[in-house]
């Protein structure tokens, strides 16, 4: 029976963490998540008595935590040169759906209680900043590229992992055939 129910908490948590992705929180109903799987809307208080917002913090944590390893991971086996740890991480991001922090930041945090956003908010610094900033930093004190805000900067190769999954959609291309094209500019920058 357990694993049963671990199962069907799995589709459902699946389910929304695709529709959160694709349409934001605000967009998504359980009644959504209900129809995609096939259930009475009902059926999901059984697994997420606190409703939605529950389902949302539940599948948001589990996908940011996903991204820390993930991104670790990447830049971990890279090697020590900063290019080869912005290749690594852009292709690891761009091998998995687009996060969209900004608007995770902008419009769906902003919709849930104080406390989840808060943890929210600090669980994606930690998850999907922190490790690029690492990095940042490692290359700075080995002397590599110039010193530069590691904050911003790691939220700027964010926000190209996001670019590249756009331009994906609108060439046809794949993401992860993008990384060659992005590394430049963020390494050199627009004016060389």
């Amino acid at each position: 029976m357990v694993s049963t129910i671990s199962a069907a908490r799995e589709r459902v948590q699946a389910a929304a963490e695709r529709l959160f992705a694709e349409r934001g929180y605000k967009a998504v109903t359980l009644r959504d998540i209900a129809q995609e799987l096939g259930i009475r809307q009902a059926s999901l208080y059984y697994h997420f008595p606190g409703g939605k917002e529950e389902l949302y913090v539940t599948v948001t944590e589990r996908g940011l935590q996903a991204h820390r390893e993930g991104l670790e991971q990447a830049i971990a086996g890279a090697g020590a040169s900063l290019e080869a740890g912005l290749r690594a991480v852009l292709q690891w991001l761009a091998s998995h759906p687009p996060v969209d922090l900004a608007r995770m930041l902008l419009a769906d945090f902003p919709a849930i209680s104080e406390e989840h956003r808060k943890r929210l908010t600090d669980l994606a610094l930690d998850c999907l900043v922190r490790p690029i900033e690492n990095l940042l930093q490692a290359a700075q004190q080995r002397g590599e590229g110039r010193p530069v805000d590691t904050r911003f900067a790691a939220l700027a190769i964010l926000s190209t992992a996001e670019a590249m999954h756009a331009n994906a959609r609108l060439s046809g291309k794949e993401a992860s055939d993008l990384v060659e094209t992005a590394l430049p500019v963020l390494l050199q920058g627009l004016c060389a």
